[in-house]
């Protein structure tokens, strides 16, 4: 009987924790939407939260990483402009290469962000080297890779290995890097897996 009591319990009790967590992030959340692949509908999603809260930081980051995903890259940028977020710092650097715009600031915020709020740093310096490769820095783009290949192949090998959209980006820019250091075949399976991770993105 014991038995019977605790196993109920136990269930009550992982019941209301899947309960709680869906409750803290529902199911039509920009970054479960961005999961889902549904960048569009993120956009939107967001675009409802900043209706009623427009100062809310992390909308106008998923807001910004959604519209990213579907190139809209000049959108993203004043998306991310809105955000105190230090990824959203990242993502106008990002935005800017991609587009090829203002690359000596794309280049300095960069370089702002990695000092003042280091993160996963490789990835950091894979975003920077990848700027300075935009840039026409070929030499110091392709230092600053060399010095980080080892740990991001690490990373994509035992850390990071479910697909993410959010990584797509990533995946492009080493891949890039990989191509300009004279890996084809490295470049070709980075932009490949890439496409598997956020289907219906720029980055596929």
């Amino acid at each position: 009987m014991g038995e019977l009591v605790a196993f109920v319990i136990l269930v009550a009790v992982v019941a209301w924790s899947v309960a709680y967590m869906r409750a803290q992030k529902p199911v039509s959340s920009p970054q479960n939407l961005i999961q889902q692949h549904r960048y569009t509908e993120a956009v939107v999603a967001a675009e409802r939260i900043l209706s009623t809260s427009p100062d809310d930081s992390a909308a106008w980051l998923h807001r910004g990483e959604a519209l990213k995903l579907l190139g809209r890259f000049d959108d993203a940028v004043a998306s991310y402009h809105r955000s105190s977020d230090p990824a959203a710092r990242e993502g106008i650097a990002l935005s800017l290469a991609h587009m090829g715009h203002d690359l000596d600031e794309a280049r300095a915020i960069m370089e702002e962000t990695i000092a003042l709020h280091p993160q996963i740093q490789e990835f950091q310096a894979l975003g920077l080297a990848y700027i300075l490769l935009r840039s026409g820095d070929r030499e110091a783009a392709l230092r600053t890779y060399r010095d980080n290949v080892e740990l991001l192949e690490t990373r994509f090998r035992d850390d990071y290995t479910d697909p993410d959209p959010l990584l797509a980006e990533t995946l492009v820019m080493f891949a890039k890097l990989a191509e300009a250091n004279g890996d084809a075949q490295a470049a070709e399976l980075l932009r490949l897996r890439a496409a598997r991770w956020a289907p219906g993105s720029v980055w596929a």
